[in-house]
């Protein structure tokens, strides 16, 4: 039995009273919330929470939180979840969300972030964080639980999905580092046997009904957002330098790497279609100036790619930042720039020498 399955049999002893029947207010993305608004003691103020499975409280808190001074304080009956959600009034393609989460030091047993059915009635959450203090870890829950990393109660912890709703992967990000990419998900709209016809419209927290006499668990700095399918690398201009110095009025090219990691496969970028400040990759003959190595030697081949210098544009340079942007190979993993795939993103400062820096840059091929 999946923790979906076990959540919606947890549900099922639930009884109607412990359930809200209120209609909440859709919200518009993107939707921001740090509780900040709410007096301290309060359920979140103005139409936009709604309480979904009724468990020991939910209020807004003064006593932890991660930014300004405020949280919401959530807290579970041993049976029966505290859950509480916002309504969403779109359900774009590609949607993330971020939320930090801390579980009291002695009494947070389990934190749950993600989406619920638009039905008021009791039943698991869809394409969630959880946050379990009795195992020490986070993990995600879409088509299959995922573990993510570990955890220590009384700290925040944030985490993030983008969720592509056209493949139905998501990329997953704990305190800032991509750990999860290509992770299956749920769809905006399915049938679920013990349920019937499910539609994720609410999104929301809380928290778990863990057999403990109390689990409290504290929620700041939530986002929804419609989010790009833009992938963010990681590069480094000229490997080895500190400063990345560039003289546009140099001949010659500019090596630029951009490296591989456990979650992100550089080898598959198309060359023909990477750009740095407007210049394509250079080329010898008919193929692109590209080749691997392990430069940060993590034992993952990386990728180099050097860029005539005289194709780059002094105006996208100007702010001090070289900016690469590129495609991925696509399915048949042959240079083919007509079919790209996964669009990515990577940026590294640079420092422009001033003698012979043109004023315009030459006009790409």
């Amino acid at each position: 039995m999946d923790r979906r399955e076990l959540l919606f049999a947890a549900a099922l002893l639930l009884t109607a009273v412990l359930v809200s029947g209120g209609l909440a207010y859709a919200v518009a993305l993107p939707f921001e919330e740090g509780f900040e608004g709410t007096d301290h003691g309060l359920y979140p103020s103005g139409d936009t929470w709604t309480n979904l499975s009724w468990g020991m409280g939910a209020y807004v808190t003064e006593y932890n939180f991660l930014s300004g001074s405020k949280s919401f304080r959530l807290n579970s009956w041993p049976f029966a979840a505290q859950m509480d959600y916002v309504v969403l009034d779109e359900l774009p393609a590609h949607l993330s969300y971020e939320a930090a989460v801390c579980l009291d030091a002695t009494s947070g047993w389990e934190a749950l972030i993600g989406f619920m059915d638009r039905y008021n009635s009791t039943y698991p959450m869809w394409n969630f964080f959880c946050v379990d203090g009795a195992a020490s870890s986070v993990s995600f829950c879409g088509e299959e639980q995922v573990e993510l990393g570990s955890y220590t109660r009384g700290n925040w912890c944030t985490v993030r999905a983008d969720l592509n709703y056209e493949s139905l992967t998501a990329k997953l990000w704990v305190d800032g580092e991509l750990v999860g990419q290509g992770v299956e998900i749920t769809p905006r709209e399915f049938y679920y046997a013990p349920m019937g016809d499910v539609v994720t419209d609410q999104w929301g927290v809380a928290s778990e009904a863990t057999f403990a006499w109390s689990n409290i668990v504290y929620f700041d700095d939530l986002h929804l957002w419609e989010s790009s399918t833009l992938l963010t690398v990681n590069i480094d201009v000229k490997p080895g330098s500190t400063t990345n110095p560039i003289n546009l009025g140099a001949e010659g090219v500019l090596p630029v790497c951009v490296f591989s990691s456990e979650s992100f496969d550089a080898t598959q970028i198309d060359p023909f279609t990477c750009e740095l400040a407007g210049a394509p990759v250079a080329l010898r003959g008919d193929a692109p100036m590209a080749h691997l190595e392990d430069v940060d030697g993590n034992g993952l081949l990386d990728v180099m790619l050097q860029f005539e210098i005289q194709e780059l544009d002094p105006v996208q340079l100007s702010g001090g930042w070289a900016v690469l942007v590129g495609s991925l190979m696509a399915e048949d993993m042959t240079y083919a720039s007509s079919a790209q795939g996964e669009e990515f993103v990577g940026m590294d400062q640079v420092a422009l020498a001033m003698h012979g820096v043109r004023t315009r840059g030459r006009s790409r091929r």
